[in-house]
């Protein structure tokens, strides 16, 4: 693939050489609350906090042209030639165009004749911009001169109201030139956005003089335009439009006299200032600040320094020295990479991921076991917040929104709760603070609101009570709404339909509750946890195993699932990996377990999720999913559920095994197997799932990057 990309592991860094991909390939930019993706092609998204209720521009998902808009620099030379450092927005050819995506960063470099543009996109630690870092080169006797054009499309933050009712909202806003900042300024304030309060000013400025603007999308880009030929780009000059209604955009010129062999340096900062409306004109007068202090000699190159100090000590906490640099590119940089960018969206939001769910209650426990060792403050307080969203009888919500009051769903997955003792237990692990288990966190109210205060010993304990409180006739979990696998609800009502890989989950926390116990010196509760993990135990053994392999529960009838009786689903991954990292069962089931995993479940891109895939419409009339055949929970090659298989091997000691299934899932190898045209995602992010092959589309790799695979 040296023709499309290659990898500089020195630099930490994908260099991408072609940029008309068949999919987005992103990079997150972050700082934790300022957050962007960024394509190779230099489409992307800005949010504020949540992509849901503060999505500051657009970005067109499932449309075409694809992975637009996006962070556009427009470069006009003197003969009227209008090109870009990326790929969009413009169509004008050039003579080389590359870009490279690092941890925090992104970098975008084409060539003109002897012209040369390069385009650093980054958001620094504690400055809430996305910085663009401009350099034009002249390669050739004569001075240069060109005018350069930043422009970004603003949305109208909330999402669903931008896209249910955009054509009301769009005059609830304002956009206008600001002289003393020298800042084009955005003001959305449509007062049925739920926190309409906590919406920032947002704002592109420039470090050299602006000597036109325009705020007016459609005046930019003239009648029946697009982004590739604005109107107000092709004469050279914008209109200085500022808007009360419309749509909304940022777009400022700034010329350039670039000298004989020489380079010209300059910036383009788009950033959001916090609580606009109730603390106006304060508000302005910070963004006037702000932007001053970026416009200092020197402080972009200072940003840039902070900005890699940060990933420097996120990804020296481990190196492992290996003769396999694939597999040692993706333990070293880019799955940690990955783990902090879904600690951080979750499931939420990427180029095909629309940002509409919230945090994932498990999903952000699991996310967090990745963090806790390398930023263990980070899960500590993500852990006392997810403590916060559990309801005093021990179950949790299955989404969560930070900064939003919300009533909690009635209706319950059996496996949230079963997370948080998981990531309490790798907190405490990390740093040795046996105190955090007596500090007191709020249970969630019915009404979304505080109810009670509890230590966090006692919500963990409250776990056990709701997990036995909902336990079926076999004397395994109830699936509820759904386990780890939803789709799994199919089987279920509320009173009926048992989960084997729940209780193996439970099991395994009851262990890890126990030693808390022990280390708290509470003998009694100790021996309570023991008594409930052999009794769950024994509910297992008694009815779990189904000659070779574990069932993964029971129907609402009673039958079983994952059974070698079933036509469809005989064996599902999950049961008899977890088998062996809870330690339920002989070494003989296990080892005859994940060898029937390896002789019936696996691929050339991985392990799917089950065998065989359960028909669908209209095959059948009531089916098990919606999901075609060999696609998502219903036999696709589930990449998170690989991980877990990866972990039985290595602690039964067969090694080769685990690194066999380690290795073909590696981003990279598995793009080269299948190609680039089918494959289509990132090769140094995980995905979701990659279809089966009792599909047609067989190596396509989708939902990229959010996903529980690289914790």
């Amino acid at each position: 693939m040296n023709n499309v990309y290659h990898f500089d592991d020195a630099r930490r860094s994908i260099v991408i050489t072609r940029q008309d991909l068949p999919a987005p390939w992103i990079n997150y930019l972050s700082n934790g609350h300022l957050h962007a993706f960024v394509s190779q092609a230099g489409g992307g998204c800005l949010w504020w906090q949540s992509p849901l209720l503060f999505r500051l521009t657009r970005y067109r998902l499932q449309h075409l042209p694809m992975d637009t808009p996006g962070f556009y620099l427009y470069v006009r030379e003197q003969d009227g030639a209008i090109w870009s450092p990326t790929l969009r927005p413009c169509a004008t050819p050039v003579d080389e165009r590359r870009s490279e995506h690092r941890p925090g960063i992104s970098t975008f470099a084409a060539r003109r004749g002897t012209l040369r543009v390069e385009l650093a996109l980054f958001i620094p630690p504690d400055e809430h911009t996305l910085v663009w870092d401009v350099t034009v080169y002249n390669d050739g006797t004569r001075a240069c001169a060109v005018d350069l054009f930043a422009y970004a499309e603003f949305g109208m933050l909330d999402w669903k109201q931008d896209t249910d009712w955009e054509y009301y909202v769009r005059h609830n806003l304002n956009v206008w030139l600001d002289e003393p900042g020298q800042a084009v300024v955005y003001l959305y304030h449509h007062h049925y956005h739920p926190r309409i309060m906590d919406a920032p000013l947002v704002w592109l400025g420039a470090a050299a003089p602006v000597v036109s603007f325009c705020g007016d999308r459609d005046a930019f880009i003239g009648p029946y335009g697009d982004e590739g030929r604005p109107a107000g780009v092709q004469r050279n000059r914008l209109g200085n439009e500022a808007i009360a209604c419309g749509e909304p955009c940022a777009a400022v010129q700034t010329p350039l006299e670039v000298p004989p062999g020489g380079r010209v340096r300059t910036a383009y900062f788009l950033g959001a200032t916090a609580a606009a409306l109730p603390h106006w004109p304060d508000a302005l007068g910070r963004m006037r600040a702000t932007l001053a202090a970026l416009r200092q000699p020197g402080r972009v190159d200072a940003l840039r320094a902070r900005l890699g100090r940060w990933w420097d000590e996120h990804l020296d906490v481990f190196h492992a020295a290996l003769p396999d640099a694939d597999c040692a590119r993706m333990i070293n940089i880019w799955n940690p990479v990955q783990s902090v960018h879904t600690g951080r969206y979750s499931r939420s939001f990427s180029s095909q991921a629309s940002g509409v769910r919230g945090m994932g209650f498990r999903d952000t426990c699991q996310d967090m076991l990745a963090i806790a060792y390398r930023k263990p403050a980070w899960a500590r307080a993500t852990l006392l917040y997810l403590l916060s969203q559990q309801l005093p009888d021990g179950r949790t919500v299955h989404e969560c929104f930070p900064g939003q009051q919300r009533a909690p769903d009635p209706h319950v997955h059996i496996d949230d709760p079963l997370w948080l003792p998981m990531l309490a237990y790798a907190v405490l692990a990390e740093t040795g603070e046996l105190a955090l288990l007596d500090c007191a966190v709020p249970y969630l109210g019915a009404d979304g609101r505080p109810a009670g205060t509890a230590t966090v010993w006692e919500h963990l304990l409250a776990v056990t009570d709701f997990i036995e409180a909902h336990l079926g006739e076999h004397g395994l979990p109830l699936i509820l709404l759904g386990d780890w696998n939803d789709s799994i609800r199919a089987f279920a009502t509320p009173a009926r339909g048992e989960s084997m890989f729940a209780a193996q989950q439970y099991v395994y926390i009851l262990g890890q509750l126990r030693a808390m116990a022990e280390l708290r010196g509470e003998s009694e509760t100790a021996r309570r946890l023991a008594a409930l993990r052999d009794k769950q135990m024994q509910a297992m053994l008694a009815c779990g195993w189904d000659g070779a392999w574990w069932r993964r529960g029971f129907d609402k009838d009673g039958n079983a699932i994952g059974s070698a009786a079933c036509a469809h689903g005989k064996i599902w991954i999950n049961a008899q990996s977890w088998a062996v990292i809870a330690g339920v069962g002989s070494r003989a089931q296990h080892e005859r377990a994940m060898q029937s995993v390896y002789e019936m479940l696996n691929t050339d891109f991985g392990l799917k999720k089950l065998h065989p895939s359960f028909p669908s419409w209209p095959d059948v009339a009531r089916p098990y999913s919606g999901y075609s055949p060999g696609c998502g929970e219903n036999g696709a090659v589930f990449c998170h559920a690989n991980t877990w298989a990866i972990i039985a091997e290595a602690l039964l000691g067969n090694a080769e095994r685990a690194w066999q299934y380690y290795r073909q899932l590696v981003p990279h190898l598995a793009l080269h197997k299948a190609g680039l045209e089918r494959y289509q995602a990132e090769p140094y992010a995980y995905v979701s799932n990659i279809v089966g092959p009792e599909n047609n589309k067989y190596g396509w790799a989708n939902v990229t990057q959010v996903t529980g695979t690289a914790a």
